[in-house]
């Protein structure tokens, strides 16, 4: 799924939106998947953050990463941390993309809201790029799924803006909705979550980092 810093007008027009058509998520990166790709590929943009982030994990803790596109850079930072990882993402294209890259990573092509994410619970989960692409009460549902998939005191990370903000996604033309700050930290006390910290990346965008509570 796409970065945040693509949270920007579009340029060009996209088949669909010029006809007044938004497409979710899933249908628009399958459309978009190729150009995602070479996009993302030349983009180290977050990996600084997961590097960081991922230091709060033992070496061999499991990882769900929600939305991992073709890998880069996420999943290939994350394989660096020697972390056991599974993912999931909606494009058959980008998944195709995913194991050719990582053949002894598990890999499920779907969406987030059909997913038992692989029936287990891991110690930690991602999702990078994905929750602004959803309305609403998506976000909360996907806020919630992730935290059920998470063992206690499990650690999630997910990038959205601080602010509140609504705007036309540069790589698939499809509308996006931050709720801003206040709505991510209720979202995840809600969720029996609590945050622990935000990032930056050098290109602007915004993580929350927090951890499950108790058991």
């Amino acid at each position: 799924m796409a970065d945040d810093e693509h949270a920007q007008s579009t340029l060009g027009k996209k088949p669909g939106a010029e006809n007044g058509v938004n497409l979710d998520a899933a249908t628009a990166y399958e459309l978009y998947a190729r150009e995602f790709l070479r996009q993302r590929d030349a983009s180290n943009i977050g990996a600084e953050v997961i590097g960081e982030w991922a230091t709060c994990l033992h070496r061999g803790a499991s990882v769900l990463e929600v939305a991992c596109g073709g890998g880069e850079p996420i999943t290939r930072e994350l394989q660096r941390k020697n972390l056991k990882l599974w993912a999931i993402d909606s494009a058959k294209t980008l998944v195709t993309a995913f194991q050719q890259r990582f053949p002894d990573i598990p890999i499920r092509c779907e969406r987030f809201q059909d997913s038992d994410f692989f029936g287990q619970r891991f110690d930690a989960a991602v999702a990078v790029g994905l929750i602004f692409l959803l309305a609403e009460d998506e976000q909360k549902i996907l806020l919630q799924k992730m935290s059920s998939a998470l063992k206690p005191h499990g650690h999630l990370l997910f990038s959205a803006p601080s602010q509140v903000a609504s705007w036309r996604d540069l790589s698939t033309g499809i509308d996006s909705l931050s709720l801003g700050h206040q709505a991510y930290v209720s979202l995840l006390k809600e969720a029996g979550m609590r945050l622990l910290c935000t990032y930056q990346d050098r290109g602007g965008n915004h993580y929350y980092a927090a951890q499950k509570i108790g058991a």
